[in-house]
């Protein structure tokens, strides 16, 4: 029995453990209490021991080892084994190791994971799989190579190994595996034993875990605990030996050899993935990876590799499942190592059986796949495809070698076989059948795989007839340097995805690159010296008979043939299945002797199949019989004397093969029974490709190009070889021309004739299968590989066939064969496509010349016309549209630039080709890829560019072609193809209109154009004297184009000929002609039937006289004009050109016609259409409201909705609100990708937080006092006796109703009585008193500037603060009457909402105010951003039709029903799109024409008029006589205190949406009050819109430059609808005079400014100030203080210091309180700009002085207000750090600073008077003062020095608002007296109130989003691997903001929310984010929850996008581009684009 452990042993530690046993062994304990040190110094004296001590370091079988320690267990015992190893320390040995290899690195070896990046270089790389890491990549030199970015599914690097990389191609630290050292003898000596003792016990542990799993799969807790013993052991030796490989490469190459010499280890490892543990298994699969770089280890490896590979591909076999091959992924990772490797993959394939191997693996899966019919089932086989698909792939890895291909083609017939058999299973599979009853709707979702394993097929074909061609290897073997040299091969698949040694690799076009690779494809290298070899090899002769007999195999048991076979070779009918497809139990052994294959010459006398094959016993031109006699037929080869054969073969070998080809040699035409309707069909014929590929290659070595020189004439080939002049007869030796078209032709063409059916809608019942197959076959991807080989075997069997019995097979296999009967009624609907389709194919077989006559140069740009006529392309489109071996020509670059011109990328768009105009001539309409959708929009696009119908003038032409296929002529002449075109003539004449015709358009075009390639062919024959298409001494198409039709259902009708029809056909086209006149362009028939007249007349004089007879004029014209060209079937010149003149005629009648409806039209809109925005607005039309302001004349506007223009409501223009937050963004500037990545705990936003001074001051110290019950009763009552002594009663009397119904707690008040209480005093309307207001100042101001003695006086209030007459005035009561009626104009609402909660918690409510975030930006405004900016669209609607289509839009909503825009809007928010341009908005703003008033200018007194001074001094005296007015008692007097004018209906919408922007989560309560300004708000809006505009202008729409033009700010302007701004100001005007409280707002807010511009003071804090004003102030800040009310938050901003706050805000603040005349008189708002232009002044010297810090003598000031500013702020260091800018260099000139500085202040004053004046040209000047240049060509300037330009603006200005220079304005008195002040003022807040300040001044910078780098690789390697700060995985989508620079997501992750793109645009930018999306390199826009995808600011050198890179190539930051796309973030553009709006969706269903 068992006996457990003592407990004490269990508790050991593993070191513990270890030493006990130690001393087990007999080591003595003062050895053991050293350690480590100790044993290793035992070990020298006791080396006889090591192994014992070894097995007691590792734990031994009957150890108890918890689980829980295993792992701890095993890295103690690798420690310890370390120490032993090294002999020492092991750290300290393996640095030493690491410091001896510095410099002799050899291979990199670096593993990669999934998704890393890696880099391929094709001038570097030996194969396509190659790759090398990051690293190597940049240290290497690889400049003007060919590379490409990549990313990776695993593999590892390349460089350093010279099998995969080339040598220049190596990086500074890896040169080659020559480089590694042997490991040092000494370490080696030391190493070596415990390594080998350490590899045998893991090995005994994997062999006992392999063996538990086989014996029992479910393992019990013992074997569960071996297991992990296992895994533990494992990882802790893989560990380790990772560990040594990192520090030494020699020691790398020691271990591998130590691995591979260890007897069984490597059999077991790679069969370790079947019992360890995954994570185990992968960092197994690494270390593996590691050691290949060993060329000794890999050959090792792969030989046990190969014995492993049959083992998981039987495993998948029995199982029938992929999921075997997904599980054990060694087969995956490792093949593409060992298989892309030259040298050892033919050493494989030589010694291993390599190729037999995998051809097995193949046959297993077939034969288990496969049907009793042989074929292979897909039903079946998809189980198995991932497995299929890589044995597939690992079999054109190793074929991809060219030795490999070259060995079985000239040596390996055996394996040629095995291979011709495997096609046998593939041949015919998936067939389809039509279905004529219920409809299929089940999808097939695996139609594709058939596809995509025939086209990995097709791949190895490639490769294998390349090997065939190729010139035979003397030596027999060749050395590693040759091998290399051959080697590269191209086989990489551009359209599938790769299986590399980086695993998966990007999908990409292999020549998207400008260099190219010199890897042409298989064509070009087969012109090879012929004196060394024969034209045709017995290698390829081989090929073609092994493919031959394959076929014929296949024949016997195809179904649809085999019919016809039981008749003729009974003997064959029952052929057994399982013998002959389960090759692999009767595979004979692969043999190295020569091939078998020989030429023989039996003849064979044949029988005619029908008197009409006598009549085509002519001489043969090309070497084989083409009449087909009785007597003199033979089969074709029968004279060939090339014999290449071995000589030695048996007879009965000889006899077998030559009876294998039976069926292919029958001398009679088969009559084969098959219809494509009702029978199965399978467009998979393998077989015929790889023949019909043969078949082209050495037609093409023959005759092409780099061959002999040619000519289409059959004498120029008298004295070449006998190959040249009977090729067929040598390349087809055996087979007869009958035997071999009938059953060759009849594939290819059922599967022409299965899609002509599939596009006539035949097959529409069997849904998505018959119609993916079509579309497969047709594409681009396959038809190289399929359509286009099909139809050239259909050419070969077409030369070699009987013409008639050709064409009539195909007329039978179309079932088209009663078309011929002349019977009027069409049989079937599907009749016409078919007919149409059959003539075209007849075109094609006749005319193609893809592989039989033209040069690959002449095909590249055929098929560059081909796509370029479709449209214009980028260059990858195009290379991705050409077939494979076009798309590797090294002239393509040169050819493409031939064919078509280049358009450079502009804006958003690419670079792209177009056709130039002279190669539309070449358009060839009946290319074989043609599909109805695209022909159609090349003929409308031909039409366009050559004004003539393509249909007629492109007709198809007989061209050069190669001399074997010179037959296919006679398809055209011969009489069953005349019989097709007389039937489609006879019922194009005699078809009833009333009935359908046979005959449509489309068939009758194909007719008449294979009727004039046959005249065309006629005429060839006739100049080149060759007879090939003759019958006798005569042509048949000419000879029987007179002969009459007789009987049948023609005979009513009259014998007709083809000659009659014709002319009949004329004559009714020419009546059409005459009777309805058709445009230019249309199809001209009527000229193209007479061309084809004169042809007939020319041809053959029969032709003439029928013709003379019937159309005489036609013949007349004929002799009267000479001959007709042989070529030009166009048309008469005369009839022709008097149509084409009568057309132009009448076309340009319409076109004038045209223009007078649109200009009748214009002048009925009286407007036009404005530029449009590039990019941001691209595509977008502009209402004419957008001019209304610069027309002068009215425009009526209609309801976008009703389009009622009698309408009476009143009309509303939409709108759309944004917040913003570009000003913080400017003032900031843009980030730098090259500045140093935040770090990824801080992620927070990156938005600046601006501490302003009204921030500082909503403390509760400063604000507020916490005011007891007994003390608010006492403030109370002194409030109210104080507005008792000079209120009137009524008002009073509701100032005490307030104060009841907001302070319930207070009590007992009493109204004192004063001598007021029994008179009124009268009021007036508010709008009486601000025009009262208004003359009061002027007048002042009038009485002021004339009066010397008030002057003096003023100026000496204006130098003592303490003086000020405002306070003064203040104390006389004025302002305690001010603030009381406000308060009285409140009572009202207060009475309607009393505080229900006011008393309740008094000190905490003081206390909250103190926490009310203000705006960062001005004091005033928006809580969460700088700004609204407002825009509109300018379309118009009524309220009520508005209300109408909203409450619609919501119950969509509500409902979820599909409305427009509902993945845009969301309703609740109150979105919708305009219902005209749908754009977007978001609310309304109603036309108040009706409400604007007549503003009268009275002039204003000034000293100098017209001088250019600055009006310090009137500004100064207007602000000051404001004040002085404001609380003047006959104002005040004459206030109306309820007066509370309700809003009007339609600002409701605008109101509500702007409120709840400005105060986010307290809307509901703000916006019910009263005490919010609604005028406050559409001002601060208006104020903003303007700030933003000017940014926006400074922007380029083409660069990153700025622009400061002046008409560049007013294009801005009106692009941005400037109009609304207008608009926005008329209703701000019309309403602040509508209401008290705003009235009495602004009455106290021009005292406030008035006192800190003038006085600087701050009036509601002064020191001055009495209890009486403050009882009233601290009663409004008390009422509710957890509230921001509005009121409170604009006195503090008005009466902050002046130097605290953008000086345009402060000049906007003011002529809002000002009267509203003030606004549009030029002499006061001149005033007032001087001002504020020297406040900014002020704020630009201080902050050059604190950024330059600089003295007086080193700025070269020497007095002046620079000076003073210096010394103050060397007295005063505070304010130095106040004031900051991004962009002043201290080195320029202090006065360039100044004036750059003071630059935006004046470009938004010249806005701002351009919307008060938007019908004034120009403002101030005469028109010649500024000159207006075009923005269009500014954008083109590039400009030497911005500032230079900025300073000529800043001048042109400077006129416009009569500045005068800046020197006199430094040296002006007044200013640098009142710069005393400001300073005074600012520094006093400073330390009164112990606040901060920050203020921002920028210059005119344009707006410029994050910089990135040049190239996009950079910005790749950087990104590409940051992980998530939330949750630390690894980003699978990183996004970076450009606004910030911060890295985000756009995934919907829970953990990653913060990190989120939507949650980061509201923290930086206000809700609008722009992202670069690092994987897509798109961009990815948000706004709010919308987002959408814009294109990449990244382009190829080409000027193309790579989303996804997918191409891989260097991209480039394409500058214009980006800057299209900042300058509309800048114009808050990206909700009124129609491009972004088209790509927008709502987040939640927004798929990346």
């Amino acid at each position: 029995m068992k006996i457990d452990s003592p407990p004490d042993v269990n508790r050991l530690s593993p070191r513990e453990r270890i030493i006990q046993r130690f001393s087990l062994q007999g080591v003595p304990s003062e050895i053991l209490e050293k350690v480590q040190p100790g044993l290793v110094a035992f070990i020298k004296d006791h080396k006889f021991q090591i192994s014992d001590l070894l097995f007691a370091i590792l734990p031994t079988d009957d150890e108890a080892v918890d689980d829980s320690i295993l792992a701890d267990y095993f890295c103690e015992s690798m420690v310890w084994l370390q120490w032993l190893m090294f002999v020492g320390e092991p750290n300290a040995a393996l640095k030493n190791l690491a410091t001896m290899n510095v410099g002799q690195r050899g291979v990199c070896g670096a593993v990669w994971g999934n998704n890393d990046i890696a880099y391929r270089c094709r001038t570097c790389e030996h194969d396509p799989t190659c790759a090398i890491c990051v690293p190597c990549f940049q240290n290497g030199n690889h400049k003007d190579h060919d590379y490409s970015i990549i990313y990776t599914g695993g593999g590892c690097c390349d460089c350093g190994d010279v099998t995969a990389w080339k040598r220049e191609g190596f990086c500074s630290k890896h040169k080659g595996a020559e480089q590694i050292q042997p490991l040092p003898e000494e370490y080696a000596n030391s190493v070596g034993p415990i390594l080998d003792l350490l590899l045998i016990y893991w090995k005994s542990k994997l062999v006992i875990t392999e063996n538990i799993s086989q014996a029992n799969p479910r393992l019990d807790s013992h074997d569960a605990h071996i297991r992990k013993v296992s895994d533990a052991l494992t990882s802790a030796v893989v560990q380790m030996l990772l560990e040594f490989c990192t520090y030494s490469e020699s020691l790398l190459s020691f271990i591998s050899g130590r691995v591979f010499s260890s007897v069984g280890l490597l059999d077991i490892l790679v069969k370790a993935e079947r019992f360890l543990s995954d994570e185990v298994v992968r960092k197994l699969h690494e270390l593996l990876l590691k050691l290949l770089g060993e060329p000794l280890f890999k050959y090792e490896f792969a030989k046990v590799f190969l014995n492993y590979y049959p083992t998981v591909v039987s495993e998948a076999v029995k199982e029938s499942t992929d999921d075997v091959f997904r599980k054990y992924p060694l087969l995956s990772t490792f093949s593409v190592q060992i298989f892309t490797v030259p040298t050892l993959t033919t050493r494989l394939v030589r010694e291993n059986n390599l190729l037999v191997l995998l051809l097995d693996c193949l046959g297993d899966i077939f034969i288990s796949c496969s049907g009793e019919d042989g074929q292979l089932q897909v039903s079946k086989w998809e189980n198995l495809y991932e497995t299929t698909l890589r044995v597939v792939e690992d079999i054109r890895f190793v074929m991809s070698h060219s030795m490999v291909p070259e060995y079985v083609t000239h040596d390996q017939r055996d394996i040629l076989s095995m291979w011709m058999r495997l096609l046998g299973f593939v041949q015919g599979m998936n067939p389809l059948k039509r279905e004529t009853g219920i409809h299929i709707e089940e999808e097939n979702d695996n139609m594709h795989l058939p596809f995509v394993l025939g086209h990995s097929i097709a791949n190895i074909h490639s490769l294998l007839v390349t090997g065939a061609f190729s010139a035979p290897n003397a030596a027999g073997d060749m050395d590693d340097g040759t091998l290399l040299n051959k080697y590269k091969q191209d086989y990489d698949d551009r359209d599938s995805p790769r299986y590399a040694k980086v695993g998966r690799l990007s999908q990409e076009s292999s020549v998207s690159s400008l260099t190219g690779r010199n890897v042409v494809g298989s064509l070009s290298k087969l012109a090879e010296a012929k004196s060394d070899f024969h034209l045709i090899q017995p290698s390829i002769l081989l090929l073609i008979y092994e493919c031959l007999k394959a076929i014929e195999n296949w024949l016997r048991i195809d179904n649809t043939s085999r019919a016809h076979l039981d008749i003729l070779s009974p003997k064959t009918a029952n052929v057994s299945l399982k013998n002959l497809f389960a090759f692999r139990k009767t595979r004979p052994k692969i043999r190295k002797g020569k091939s078998i294959f020989r030429s023989y010459s039996a003849s064979s006398r044949l029988t005619s199949s029908s008197e009409q094959d006598r009549q085509y016993s002519s001489t043969s031109a090309g070497g084989f019989c083409r009449g087909i006699g009785t007597e003199s037929a033979s089969k074709i080869g029968q004279d060939s004397s090339l014999s290449v054969f071995d000589d030695n073969i048996a007879e009965g070998d000889y006899a077998t093969e030559l009876e294998a080809l039976s069926v292919l040699s029958l001398s009679d035409w088969p009559d084969i029974a098959y219809d494509v309707s009702s029978q199965d069909i399978s467009v998979h014929i393998p077989l015929h490709r790889l023949l019909s590929l043969v078949l082209q290659r050495a037609l093409r070595r023959c005759y092409g190009e780099a061959a002999f020189p040619n000519t289409v004439n059959a004498s120029s080939a008298g004295a070449l070889s006998a190959t040249y002049q009977d090729f067929f007869g040598h390349v087809l030796g055996g087979c007869h021309p009958f035997g071999f078209s009938a059953f060759i032709m009849e594939h290819p063409l059922r599967i022409r004739v299965f899609c002509a059916e599939v596009h006539a809608g035949m097959w529409r019942k069997n849904g998505d299968a018959a119609i993916l197959s079509w579309e497969w076959y047709r594409s681009v991807r396959w038809s190289e590989q399929g359509l286009e080989l099909d139809l050239f075997l259909l050419q070969c069997c077409a030369a070699l066939a009987p013409p008639d019995l050709f064409v009539k097979r195909i007329l039978e296999r179309f079932g088209l064969s009663n078309y011929l009967s002349l019977n009027l009624e069409r049989s079937s609907e599907y009749e016409p496509v078919l007919m149409q389709e059959m003539l075209t194919l007849i075109i094609q077989i006749i005319k193609e010349r893809r592989f039989c006559g033209l040069t690959l140069a002449e095909c590249l740009q055929r098929e560059l016309i081909y796509k370029l006529a479709i449209g214009d392309a980028t260059r990858s489109q195009l290379v991705k549209s050409l077939p494979r071996d076009l798309s590797k020509i090294d002239r393509l670059q040169e050819i493409l630039d031939t064919v078509a011109v280049y358009s450079y990328p502009s804006g958003m768009n690419q670079g792209m080709y177009r056709l130039r105009l002279q190669f539309w001539k070449d358009l060839d309409l009946y290319h074989p890829r043609w599909n109805s959708r695209d022909l159609q929009v090349a003929e409308e696009r031909y039409l366009r560019f050559c004004r003539a119908s393509a249909l007629t003038t492109q007709l198809p032409r007989w061209t050069k072609i190669y001399n074997p296929l010179l037959g296919v002529a006679r398809v055209a002449t011969c009489k069953v193809v005349l019989q097709i075109v007389r039937a489609v003539l006879f019922y194009a004449v005699y078809t009833d209109k009333s009935t359908v015709s046979r005959a449509p358009d489309g068939v009758l075009l194909a007719a008449l154009h294979l009727l004039s390639l046959a005249l065309d062919i006629c005429f060839w024959q006739k100049e080149s004297s060759d007879h090939t298409c003759y019958f006798g001494d005569m042509i048949p198409i000419l000879a029987f184009a007179g002969e009459q039709v007789c009987g049948g259902p023609a005979d009513r009708f009259g014998n007709q000929s083809l000659l009659s029809l014709l002319v009949s056909l004329m004559r009714i086209h020419r009546k059409e002609k005459s009777e309805h006149f058709l445009e230019a362009g249309s199809f001209n028939l009527y000229s193209l039937i007479e061309s084809l007249l004169k042809k007939f007349a020319e041809l053959y004089p029969l032709c003439l006289t029928n013709i003379q007879e019937m159309a005489p004029e036609v013949v007349n014209h004929l002799q009267n004009s000479g001959p007709v060209s042989g070529t030009d079937l166009r048309g008469s010149p005369c009839e022709g050109d008097k149509l084409k003149a009568k057309a132009r005629e009448r076309q340009a009648a319409i076109l004038e016609k045209m223009r007078a409806e649109q200009s009748k039209f214009l002048a009925s809109i009286n407007a036009s259409v404005s530029d449009e925005m590039d990019g941001s607005q691209g595509g977008e039309k502009t209402c004419p409201s957008d001019l209304r302001s610069e027309s002068g004349e009215p425009t009526q506007d209609v309801c976008s909705l009703c389009h009622d223009p009698n309408s009476k409501d009143p009309l509303s223009f939409l709108i759309l609100l944004q917040k913003s937050r570009l000003l913080s963004l400017i003032e900031r500037g843009p980030p730098s990708w090259e500045e140093v990545v935040q770090s990824e705990k801080d992620h927070v936003s990156m938005h600046p937080v601006k501490i302003s001074v009204p921030s500082g001051r909503n403390t509760a110290s400063s604000s507020s006092r916490r005011f007891s019950s007994s003390q608010l009763n006492h403030l109370i009552q002194n409030a109210v006796n104080e507005f008792a002594f000079d209120g009137q009663p009524r008002e009073v009397n509701a100032f005490v109703e307030f104060i009841k119904a907001r302070f319930p707690s207070v009590r007992n008040i009493q109204l004192p009585r004063t001598a007021n209480d029994t008179r009124e005093n009268s009021t007036c309307s508010l709008e009486t008193l601000d025009e009262q207001m208004y003359y009061f100042i002027v007048e002042k101001m009038h009485h002021d500037l004339l009066s010397p003695d008030f002057v003096e006086d003023n100026q000496k209030n204006l130098e003592d603060d303490e003086k000020s007459p405002i306070i003064e005035q203040r104390s006389g009561g004025a302002e305690n009457i001010l603030l009381g009626k406000y308060i009285a104009s409140l009572s009202k609402e207060a009475m309607e909402k009393p505080s229900a909660s006011e008393d309740s918690h008094p000190q905490k409510a003081a206390s909250s105010e103190s926490s009310i975030p203000l705006s960062a930006y001005d004091g005033f405004g928006p809580l969460e951003c700088d700004g609204i900016h407002v825009s509109s669209c300018g379309h118009a609607v009524h309220q009520a039709c508005l209300d109408r289509y909203l409450s619609s839009l919501k119950e969509r909503y509500v409902r979820r029903i599909v409305f427009e825009g509902g993945h845009i809007v969301n309703p609740d928010q109150g979105e919708f799109l305009c219902p005209v341009c749908r754009g977007l908005a978001n609310s309304v703003l109603p036309a108040l024409v009706s409400d604007i008033q007549k503003v009268c200018r009275p002039p204003v007194m000034s000293a100098n008029k017209g001088a250019h001074f600055l009006r310090l001094r009137e500004g100064m005296f207007l602000l000051s006589s404001a004040a002085h007015v404001a609380v003047k008692g006959e104002i005040l007097k004459a206030f109306p205190v309820h007066q509370n004018g309700k809003i009007k209906p339609n600002l409701e919408s605008m109101f509500r949406v702007l409120t709840g922007m400005y105060f986010p989560g307290k809307q509901d309560k703000i916006s019910g009050s009263s005490r919010i300004s609604h005028s406050l708000v559409m001002w601060d809006t208006l104020k903003y819109s303007l700030i933003s505009t000017e940014i926006a202008a400074r922007c380029r729409k083409t660069s990153l430059t700025a622009n400061y033009h002046l008409n560049a700010l007013y294009k801005e302007l009106k692009s941005s609808s400037g109009f609304i701004l207008s608009l926005l100001l008329k209703s701000v005007q019309s309403t602040r005079t509508k209401n008290s409280l705003t009235f009495l707002l602004r009455l106290r807010g021009i005292q406030l400014l008035a006192e800190s511009v003038c006085f600087g003071v701050s009036l509601d804090e002064s020191p001055s100030q009495t209890s009486r004003q403050g009882n009233m102030l601290s009663i409004l800040k008390n009422v509710e203080l957890d509230v921001p009310y509005p009121d409170i938050q604009f006195w503090r901003r008005v009466s902050d210091p002046v130097l605290s706050h953008d000086a345009f805000s402060s000049l906007m603040w003011a002529l809002f309180c000002l009267p509203s005349q003030f606004l549009s008189c030029e002499e006061s708002f001149l005033s007032l700009v001087h001002v504020f232009y020297a406040v900014s002044i002020v704020q630009a010297i201080f902050t050059y002085c604190g950024k330059s810090q600089r003295s007086t003598t080193e700025l070269g000031c020497h007095a002046g207000l620079v000076t003073d500013i210096v010394e103050i702020m060397g007295e005063c260091r505070v304010v130095q750090e106040c004031f900051i800018s991004s962009y002043i260099d201290s080195s320029c000139d202090i006065n360039d600073a100044i004036r750059s500085l003071s630059f935006p202040f004046l470009r938004r004053c010249a806005l701002l008077w351009k919307v008060i004046n938007s019908s004034t040209s120009s403002p101030f000047i005469d028109g010649d003062q500024v000159t207006y240049r075009s923005t269009d060509i500014d954008d083109m300037m590039e400009y030497a020095n911005d500032i230079n330009v900025e300073l000529v603006e800043v001048e042109q200005l400077e006129k416009m608002f009569k500045i005068p220079s800046l020197d006199d304005v430094l040296n002006d008195e007044m200013l640098r007296s009142g710069f005393l002040r400001w300073f005074r003022h600012l520094n006093q807040e400073f330390e009164v109130r112990n606040c901060q300040l920050v203020f921002y001044l920028t210059p005119a910078v344009p707006f410029k989003l994050m910089h990135l780098p040049y190239l996009y690789q950079d910005l790749l390697q950087r990104y590409i691997k940051k992980r998530c700060p939330d949750c630390g995985a690894v980003l699978e989508e990183p996004a970076l903001c450009l606004l910030c620079g911060e890295l985000c997501s756009p995934n919907w992750k829970t953990c990653c929310r913060e990190s989120g793109c939507q949650t980061h645009a509201m923290a930086c930018g206000a809700g609008t984010g722009v992202f670069l999306l690092i994987r897509k390199t798109t961009i990815l826009l948000q706004r709010s929850a919308r987002q959408a995808l814009w294109p990449s600011p990244y382009l190829d050198v080409f000027g193309e996008e790579d989303i996804e890179m997918h191409r891989g190539k260097p991209l480039y930051l394409n500058e214009e581009r980006y800057a299209v796309l900042a300058h509309m973030v800048a114009s808050h553009g990206l909700d009124r684009s129609s491009k972004v709006l088209r790509q927008t969706t709502i987040g939640s269903f927004f798929m990346l």
